[in-house]
C-alpha cells in the first residue's frame, strides 16, 4: 500500500539551494579579496597564491549559517512545529558534527604555519636548484619534489607557487624543450601531495562529508594514489631518457593498460575459484 505523504505550505527548494549557494559564493568571493588584497596582483597565481583560506571560510560558513536561520525564522507563521528551541538544537547539533573537522583543520593550519615559518618548501627547492643533475631529469625530480613538498604542507597552491618560477627558470636556461614537462610535473606532483596530505584542507572536508574515519580515508586512497604517481614517474623518467614528451606519454599510456589487463585477469581467476569453492 502506497503511504501518503503531508503536503506543507512552507518551505521550498530555495531554502535549501540557497545557503549552499550562498557559502560557495562568498567563500571564494572572500578567497579572491583576501588574495587581492595581500598580493595586490589581479593576477590568479598571485591570488590563491595570498588568499587567506581560514577567514575565507569562517567567513562563508558564518553567512551560509546566518541565511539558514534566517529562512527557518521566517516559516515561523506557517509552521507549528518551528520554534527558538530547534533552531539551537540544530546549530548544537551541527556544531558537534563538524568539531572533529574543525579541530583537525585549526591543527593542520597550525603546523602549515609552522612549516612556512621554517621555510620547509624554500629549503627543498633551493636544494633541487643547487644539486648537480642531469637536466633532463629535472622533470622527474620536480614530480617528486612537488608530491612531498604538498604532502608535508598541506597545499598545492603554496607548491605551485614556489616551485613554478624554479622550474621555469632552470628550463629556460637549460633546456627550454622541456619547459611545459616541467612545469606539468610540478602541477601533477603538488596535486597529487595534497590528494594524499592527512592535513589537507581537502582531505579533511572530504572524510568529513562521507562521515568516515580520517585516517581511513587518507589510508584507503593512498594505494590508488600511488600507483597513479608511480606510473607518472615511469613517464617522466622516459621522457629524460628520450627527451620526446610522446614516447613518455606512450609508456605511460602502455604501463596503464598492462596493469588493467594484469588486474582484470587476477580478478577474473579469483572469481572462477570462488565459483568453484560455491559449487
Amino acid at each position: 500500500m502506497k503511504e501518503d505523504f503531508p503536503v506543507h505550505s512552507y518551505g521550498s527548494v530555495v531554502d535549501l539551494i540557497a545557503p549552499i549557494i550562498t557559502l560557495v559564493v562568498v567563500t571564494l568571493g572572500m578567497m579572491i579579496w583576501t588574495g587581492f588584497r595581500i598580493g595586490g596582483s589581479m593576477s590568479v597565481w598571485t591570488i590563491f597564491e595570498n588568499t587567506d583560506v581560514p577567514l575565507s571560510l569562517m567567513t562563508g560558513g558564518i553567512t551560509a549559517s546566518v541565511l539558514a536561520a534566517i529562512l527557518y525564522l521566517s516559516q515561523m507563521g506557517k509552521n507549528e512545529t518551528a520554534s527558538y528551541g530547534l533552531l539551537g538544537k540544530a546549530f548544537v547539533s551541527g556544531m558537534k558534527a563538524m568539531m572533529p573537522a574543525i579541530l583537525i583543520l585549526i591543527f593542520a593550519w597550525a603546523l602549515t604555519h609552522l612549516i612556512g615559518i621554517l621555510e620547509t618548501g624554500l629549503f627543498l627547492s633551493n636544494a633541487v636548484e643547487q644539486s648537480n643533475v642531469p637536466v633532463h631529469f629535472l622533470p622527474v625530480i620536480m614530480f617528486v619534489l612537488a608530491g612531498l613538498m604538498a604532502f608535508s604542507t598541506g597545499t598545492s597552491w603554496g607548491s605551485f607557487g614556489i616551485l613554478l618560477p624554479i622550474a621555469g627558470t632552470i628550463m629556460i636556461n637549460a633546456e627550454p624543450e622541456l619547459l611545459l614537462p616541467a612545469l606539468s610535473a610540478v602541477l601533477a606532483g603538488s596535486v597529487f601531495g595534497d590528494h594524499c596530505s592527512p592535513i589537507s584542507d581537502t582531505t579533511i572536508l572530504s572524510s568529513t562529508g562521507a562521515g568516515s574515519n580520517h585516517i581511513d580515508h587518507v589510508s584507503t586512497q593512498l594505494p590508488y594514489a600511488l600507483i597513479a604517481a608511480g606510473i607518472s614517474i615511469i613517464g617522466y623518467f622516459i621522457l629524460g631518457l628520450t627527451g620526446s614528451v610522446w614516447i613518455g606519454l606512450g609508456t605511460v599510456i602502455i604501463v596503464t593498460a598492462a596493469l588493467f589487463i594484469f588486474w582484470a585477469s587476477k580478478r577474473g581467476k579469483s572469481d572462477v575459484n570462488m565459483t568453484s569453492l560455491t559449487k
